[in-house]
């Protein structure tokens, strides 16, 4: 009988073990997924919090270099013609692009040929940019308003002429042939700041300079030295070393004496591509491009 009791005893015993298994597996199949997912949202949150930190350091650099544009002493050591420059603070890099308006083709005030030309540095043939430069001029606007109803409407130009000045250059994406060209490519290449029919050859970007150079002799309408210039667009980029997290900050300024900063802001810009950024400067000193001010502020962040 005392073995029919400890056999009793055993099943009873493995009976138990299997329970709690089994209530161990139930219980890691309910807790599991929550504790994923609460891992996963706190990973989210850091992220999204050092998303924000970093883009209102670029959005304060930003604005520390726009105070240094109102100085026109400042532009000296500055790049004005998007040439990427960077530096460095601690483990954060940073990466600075400055274009003056006057190194871009206004899309109100340029001829049809300046015009062509922009648009050949875009990557189109002559045939296209000529056909996209009177699209332009048609689009915003002629001198004989019941002229410009007649003309039709071009098969690269925009399903209907606004008969009036660009107020963006985001308006040529209205464009059937620039419809896909990236946001960026367009404000490379043109502006509605400048409010002249000639651009500064010195202050344009490379890709600019290339397609003008070709053109030289050609009736172009450039000047070769650097015109005083009112209108930039600065764009800042800051990132922590061994992270993909990029905070950005873009925008386009005046010079404005009767404020307090020197500057006024007229427009948000598109983000520089970043990749290419990275490919093509190299770290210098935050004291050259920020002040010393402004980098004793960035050493004690970074610390």
């Amino acid at each position: 009988m005392s073995g029919d009791r400890f056999g009793d005893e055993s099943t009873s015993a493995g009976f138990s073990l299997v329970a709690v298994l089994v209530f161990m597996l139930i219980v890691s199949a309910i807790v599991v997924p929550f504790a994923v997912t609460a891992k996963t949202r706190l990973m989210i949150a850091n992220n999204e919090v050092e998303q924000e930190r970093l883009s209102l350091l670029a959005e304060g650099l930003a604005n520390v270099v726009s105070s240094e544009l109102a100085n026109v002493s400042a532009t000296e050591k500055l790049p004005l013609d998007a040439t990427p420059t960077a530096c460095r603070s601690g483990e954060f890099s940073f990466d600075i692009r400055i274009q003056d308006h006057g190194g871009l083709i206004d899309l109100n005030a340029a001829d049809a040929h300046l015009l062509s030309l922009g648009f050949a540095s875009l990557g189109f043939d002559l045939q296209t940019s000529e056909e996209l430069a009177e699209a332009a001029i048609q689009f915003r606007g002629s001198t004989n308003a019941f002229a410009a109803q007649a003309e039709p409407v071009t098969s690269v130009g925009p399903p209907q002429n606004k008969q009036a000045p660009f107020e963006s250059v985001s308006e040529l994406q209205e464009f059937s042939a620039l419809a896909s060209t990236p946001l960026q490519d367009l404000y490379d290449a043109f502006t509605v700041f400048s409010k002249r029919g000639t651009l500064s050859l010195g202050r344009a970007s490379s890709r600019l300079r290339t397609v003008l150079a070709g053109a030289s002799g050609s009736g172009t309408s450039t000047t070769q030295g650097a015109s005083e210039a009112s209108t930039y667009s600065v764009q800042v980029s800051a990132r922590r070393d061994g992270s993909g997290i990029i905070g950005q900050s873009g925008f386009m300024i005046e010079n404005f004496p009767a404020s307090a900063a020197g500057f006024r802001r007229l427009s948000r810009s598109p983000a520089a591509d970043i990749i290419k950024l990275a490919a093509t400067t190299s770290s210098g000193n935050c004291d050259a491009l920020f002040g010393t001010e402004a980098a004793q502020i960035l050493r004690g962040f970074a610390s």
